[in-house]
């Protein structure tokens, strides 16, 4: 009897000790949906889920800096959101749940680098190349199309101008596509074309671009006085920041070498890259 009562204590024991392991293996899992939005236009809010498995200790909040190759603890939270001041700053985020000395790391690294396109060819708007310079609101990546086309107003950001016929210049400028239909270049048609602003030029392109404040520090036009040009363009319609980098302008050809980084976080006027 001592034998089989001895065995059914072992087997309690076994499935208990089974059990506890079971039960410490769904104590922890990482935060969920980690996503970034503009806070002010210059500082950003981390938020996230609670993991589906237990309750957390805390949360740590991490940051990558563009440019370099290791997180940076910015700070605890035991809330599902942490608003963070990069000073000018750009780079990853990363959140980790921690239960006890087990750290669970979000799957998620959001960031707020700005998506670059590199050098592409602009005409002046009476020149053979696509003079309509935009991009695209899901991936930033950056296009060229036809100013002769109303079909194209959906999709352009600004255009080039000498502001005459012809594209001989001798000056260029960054333009809002809505002045497109009444360039003296007469090719665009009337059309639901963009209002968006342009900055004076900038000297850095790393700093944060100027908040947008209309008519005192953004315009409808600007005239591109130095080779390169660095430009703030900030999208009325929809609130996105980005910096432009125009050179080489060919009066011969009619075109302009663009260049840009387009901040995919709404409203944030970061640049770094």
């Amino acid at each position: 009897m001592k034998r089989l009562i001895t065995i059914a204590s072992v087997a309690v024991l076994a499935v208990s000790a089974l059990v506890l392991m079971q039960c410490d293996e769904l104590l922890g899992g990482r935060p969920l949906n980690v996503t970034i939005v503009a806070d002010t236009d210059s500082t950003v809010k981390i938020t996230w889920g609670a993991p589906t498995e237990g309750t957390p200790d805390k949360y740590i909040v991490l940051f990558m800096e563009t440019g370099t190759s290791g997180y940076t603890e910015l700070g605890d939270a035991t809330a599902t959101e942490y608003a963070h001041d990069p000073e000018g700053k750009t780079g990853k985020y990363k959140v980790t749940a921690k239960f006890g000395s087990d750290e669970y790391d979000g799957a998620a690294t959001p960031s707020t680098t700005p998506i670059a396109n590199t050098g592409t060819t602009v005409g002046e708007l009476n020149s053979a190349d696509l003079a309509g310079y935009g991009w695209n609101r899901s991936t930033g990546d950056a296009s060229t199309y036809t100013m002769e086309d109303a079909g194209s107003a959906a999709n352009v950001d600004f255009y080039i101008t000498d502001w005459a016929i012809g594209y001989t210049g001798p000056d260029y400028s960054i333009a809002s596509p809505d002045y497109a239909p009444t360039d003296p270049g007469n090719v665009t048609p009337a059309g639901s074309w963009r209002v968006n602003a342009f900055s004076n030029l900038l000297t850095s392109e790393h700093d944060p671009l100027p908040k947008y404040v209309e008519t005192i520090n953004y315009f409808g036009f600007t005239d591109l006085t130095t080779d390169p040009a660095l430009v703030a363009c900030y999208t009325k319609a929809d609130g996105y920041y980005a910096l432009v980098k125009l050179s080489g302008y060919n009066t011969i050809n009619g075109t302009v070498q663009a260049q840009s980084w387009f901040q995919l976080v709404k409203g944030l006027r970061l640049i770094q890259h």
